[in-house]
């Protein structure tokens, strides 16, 4: 004798065919949107926001924050070679975003900022830092203490150690030669 499903047993399976498809859909539906979220986050890699002189000077003292001063000329080979290859790996990024305000001054430029309450040439602050050779960085304090300046291109694995012995504060208490012996 065959048994016949009966109209309630095709309902059912129905229900549970209709339940698994339902469950597969929103299972591909989050893991497509996970999927999406880290190919977001891998292109919007850290970004480093450049700012004026005067800009990066209050919001330094603000945050309570070091600056870092990037004095460039727009005809520097290396200015743009340090931009492309040590400015833009993420590692460099993090440092500078977490200790750091970043600064660009053109020292060719006649764009005005106030050093000392007085209008100068971003030209004439490039001399003020005493800076002769191109790239050139300048690091400050929150307050606008000069820390020290750091002159020529520089590699990332150069870079690196030198942001943290000036972004953790280590300048204050140990030269950078016991800081390199110590990492």
């Amino acid at each position: 004798m065959k048994i016949l499903p009966t109209k309630r047993d095709k309902i059912m399976v129905l229900v549970i065919l209709l339940v698994i498809i339902f469950f597969f859909v929103l299972k591909s539906y989050f893991k497509i949107n996970e999927q999406n979220a880290e190919a977001v986050e891998e292109a919007n890699p850290l970004a480093l926001n450049w700012l004026s002189y005067n800009e990066g000077l209050a919001l330094a003292e603000k945050e309570n924050k070091y600056v870092l001063i990037d004095f460039y000329t727009d005809w520097c080979g290396y200015c743009k070679k340090m931009d492309k290859e040590t400015y833009s790996k993420e590692e460099v990024k993090k440092i500078l975003n977490e200790n750091f305000v970043v600064v660009k001054v053109n020292a060719e430029s006649d764009n005005k900022v106030i050093e000392n309450e007085k209008e100068i040439t971003e030209r004439e602050l490039a001399k003020l830092y005493q800076v002769s050779g191109y790239p050139t960085t300048w690091f400050l304090e929150s307050n606008h203490n000069r820390v020290a300046p750091l002159p020529g291109y520089v590699t990332t694995e150069q870079f690196i150690p030198v942001l943290n012995y000036i972004g953790e504060g280590w300048y204050k208490s140990i030269s950078f030669k016991e800081y390199s012996e110590k990492i």
